[in-house]
């Protein structure tokens, strides 16, 4: 067993290799140059990646003599994920390295943030099973799926909200575009943005740039462009609510809604107006049907009023 090995200083290591790769994740690269950014980005993750493998290999190596005992044991299972998670990060450095050669700069960005988005989840799960075997407390969290999907919905519907269905007047533009602009760029800011499906993805740069030239006066509130960017705006909403389709959200959506039915129409429901307490439940699946989406923006309680979109969605999911 090595002897100047400490299982904490590797926790902290690991907690401070998510803190990087954090960081990096949030970075603005859209105010900056591209070209200059992926030369810069590519070095940085082939950096953070060789710095988690030599955690990983520390842990192997120690945890593999203490593991003796078998696999299933403690320290077996540290040291088996511990191989296991060094040669995945290690071929899928290998993979971006050679996928870069001959893309823009765009998508060796796109590329890159991908691997790390990987190095994350995966110093979560170690941190997590390395604290698990010291009897430490866990200092990294992993956001799950479901709540992953959950926030990209929820980007989307207040993006729908203002945009509305039907295309605008132009005297209508100004007021259905300008709040666009800070939650595109509180979406783009933050590390949602690269859990985004590819398509919205790539359109949320160009996107927030135009808003922002068309909100601020840029070609004087020009009623043809500003219906040019509503409609791409509208697209951009509807590549995202792709995220409908993932089994995760339509396993949670159909529990939200069954049991949202029965609560105001099954026998024993009580009479009168849906309940704060649900109302925040069914906010909960905003995005999934356009009708219970107004519903939720005027918080309307009328019973009657859910009856149709309910029973829709309860048959139809």
């Amino acid at each position: 067993m090595t002897q100047d090995f400490q299982p904490s200083e590797i926790q902290q290591e690991l907690v401070t290799l998510a803190s990087n790769v954090d960081v990096i994740r949030r970075f603005r690269y859209q105010d900056v140059d591209l070209a200059v950014m992926s030369r810069e980005l590519l070095p940085a993750v082939e950096a953070v990646t060789g710095e988690l493998i030599g955690a990983l290999d520390r842990l192997e190596t120690h945890y593999k003599e203490e593991g003796d005992a078998g696999p299933l044991s403690g320290a077996g299972m540290v040291a088996d994920i511990s191989a296991m998670s060094r040669q995945e990060v290690s071929d899928r450095l290998g993979r971006l390295k050679g996928e870069v050669r001959g893309v823009d700069n765009l998508e060796v960005i796109i590329r890159s943030m991908s691997l790390l988005g990987t190095l994350r989840r995966t110093t979560v799960v170690v941190e997590n099973l390395l604290a698990d075997q010291l009897d430490l407390r866990r200092r990294l969290r992993s956001q799950g799926e479901l709540d992953l999907l959950l926030e990209i919905r929820a980007a989307a519907v207040e993006i729908a909200l203002s945009l509305g269905d039907a295309e605008p007047r132009a005297a209508e533009l100004v007021d259905r575009l300008r709040p666009v602009e800070p939650v595109l760029s509180g979406l783009v800011a933050r590390d949602l943005y690269w859990e985004l499906p590819d398509g919205p993805r790539r359109a949320a740069t160009d996107l927030l740039a135009r808003t922002r030239i068309w909100v601020g006066g840029g070609d004087g509130h020009d009623s043809i462009s500003g219906r040019h960017l509503w409609r791409a705006l509208r697209t951009f909403v509807d590549g995202i609510f792709k995220v409908n389709e993932r089994n995760e959200l339509l396993e949670y959506d159909r529990s939200i809604i069954r049991m949202a039915h029965g609560a105001i129409f099954g026998r024993g429901a009580p009479s009168g107006r849906v309940p704060p307490t649900l109302l925040k439940q069914l906010r909960r699946i905003a995005g999934r049907d356009a009708m219970i989406d107004r519903l939720l923006a005027t918080g309307d309680a009328d019973p009657q009023k859910w009856a149709e979109p309910l029973q829709r969605l309860r048959e139809s999911l």
